[in-house]
């Protein structure tokens, strides 16, 4: 079972992320863990300013932020919980802007 350091406020112990989003709208695309796959990201984000920024310069549209996430101190799973917090904000990143 993985230690997990208590933090003030129910944060656990920062888990090393890149956040990949959109410079024109500001919309985050998603997180990605250190480690996991930012090619599928990168995929979803250039998708996004195709439709939502039709003749935009994709590779100057992207940005990739390292940075850190601070998942919920009782949370068992750092994978699901990114997860879920791409899903949240999937639907935002197609909004019209």
């Amino acid at each position: 079972m993985e230690m997990v350091e208590q933090l003030p406020f129910g944060m656990r112990s920062p888990v090393a992320v890149t956040y990949v989003r959109c410079a024109l709208c500001g919309v985050l695309g998603e997180l990605v863990l250190e480690g996991e796959r930012l090619d599928l990201a990168l995929a979803r984000a250039r998708d996004h300013v195709l439709e939502m920024h039709p003749g935009v310069n994709v590779p100057e549209a992207l940005r990739l932020v390292p940075d850190v996430a601070y998942p919920p101190a009782d949370c068992p799973d750092v994978a699901g919980w990114v997860a879920q917090y791409n899903a949240r904000n999937a639907a935002q990143a197609w909004d019209p802007r």
